[in-house]
């Protein structure tokens, strides 16, 4: 379930990116459970929320279109040598970033957008999770403790790492003319070099920042959302109501709050955000292993050593959130076959059993996240990082 120590440290992510950094408008209460919406914002916070997915939007834009500009222009005329030597040396790496600025955002643009325009949603998800959790406590007469503490290092890891990594990794990039801005900076003045390079650097850091926090709050909130459905479904399968007709009826009016909950998060979160962050999160994934075999030696070790660190995340986000996803669906599944095939089931019971559907992760309209989505996705990732490798 939702245990203890990942409500500790939704409270870290609240105090670093909310308190700190101002992207988070969301207070946490770990005694109570629950993720309360800042009501009483002000309106210079606000318009900062708007700026924030704004940038990040024409920053992701203006990325795809230094990519497609090759394809719609004339090549260029020969330069002076220095030209082409710093063109041979850095011009693999700015393309490179050029991709992964272009690719990262969109994973999680669907979280961004929540946080800026549907603020009330993350608070109604979590919110509920405490309450299912009482209730299947004392529906069960169990205290089942799951334990998930390599999810929650997971957690604290990325929690950390996105927090102090993006302000020196941002700066550097800056200045050694990496970042997707710096074709601003051909033909100009001393004077406006300084505005523009400032102006890169702001935009550069707000960019970040908007797409790590939208990353660590999908990890985080996905993680208990997910985990706590599989653990209610499997304390609900494990318990034994044969001969109390009153839990039987209660399991059933729990299930079905539960699937309306799931719906609800289905529908204005799970379908819109999850299908770009399958699509675009796991080109990154590629990318970024990649990235991680290719770059070496041709930029700074500390530069670097950011690919393996966004390698190792996206793998944290592999690992844990698709297989986690696809446990939802399947334990639902066995949960309603079990009680359809229970003992002393009465027939409306049963016929309300079957009237069921399970709960599940939506992927737009392609339907619940299974277990066959883990398999292809792995198999994905590793013919695609191959394939580039032998290519490139």
């Amino acid at each position: 379930m939702a245990t203890s120590g990942m409500w500790k440290l939704i409270h870290l992510f609240g105090r670093l990116f909310g308190d700190k950094l101002y992207v988070f408008p969301y207070k946490i209460s770990t005694s109570n459970k629950q993720m309360l919406l800042v009501r009483n914002m002000s309106r210079s916070r606000r318009c900062f929320h708007v700026f924030g997915i704004t940038c990040v939007v024409c920053h992701t834009l203006f990325c795809f279109a230094c990519l497609c500009q090759p394809f719609f222009s004339k090549k260029h005329q020969k330069g002076s040598i220095p030209d082409l030597e710093e063109s041979d040396a850095v011009k693999v790496v700015r393309v490179y970033v050029q991709i992964l600025s272009a690719l990262f955002p969109p994973s999680f643009f669907g979280m961004n957008y929540v946080i800026t325009f549907m603020q009330v949603i993350p608070e109604i998800i979590l919110c509920k999770i405490a309450g299912f959790q009482k209730e299947t406590q004392e529906l069960t007469a169990t205290k089942t403790i799951h334990s998930y503490f390599i999810v929650e290092l997971g957690m604290r890891l990325m929690i950390w790492v996105t927090f102090m990594l993006p302000l020196p990794v941002a700066i550097i990039a800056v200045y050694v003319q990496i970042d997707p801005l710096h074709v601003l900076m051909g033909g100009s003045s001393n004077g406006n070099k300084i505005i523009i390079t400032l102006t890169r650097s702001i935009i550069t850091l707000i960019v970040v920042y908007e797409s790590v926090t939208a990353v660590t709050a999908y990890f985080i909130i996905g993680l208990m959302m997910i985990c706590s459905m599989t653990d209610i479904l499997q304390d609900l399968r494990e318990s034994n109501h044969t001969h109390n007709l009153v839990r039987r009826l209660q399991e059933i009016n729990l299930y079905k709050k539960m699937f309306l909950w799931n719906k609800y998060t289905n529908q204005n979160f799970c379908s819109f955000s999850v299908p770009p962050l399958i699509f675009f999160g796991i080109s990154v994934v590629v990318l970024t292993y990649y990235g991680t075999i290719r770059i070496w030696g041709k930029v700074g070790f500390f530069l670097y050593m950011v690919l393996p660190s966004i390698s190792v995340l996206s793998t944290f986000f592999v690992i844990m959130m698709i297989p986690h996803a696809a446990m939802v669906f399947e334990f639902a599944e066995k949960f309603i076959a079990c009680r359809l095939n229970g003992a002393n089931v009465s027939k409306f019971e049963r016929k309300t059993w079957k009237s069921m559907r399970p709960v599940g992760i939506q992927v737009g309209v392609f339907g619940s996240v299974k277990k066959s989505l883990k398999m292809l996705a792995f198999k994905y990732i590793a013919e695609s990082t191959i394939n580039l490798l032998l290519a490139f």
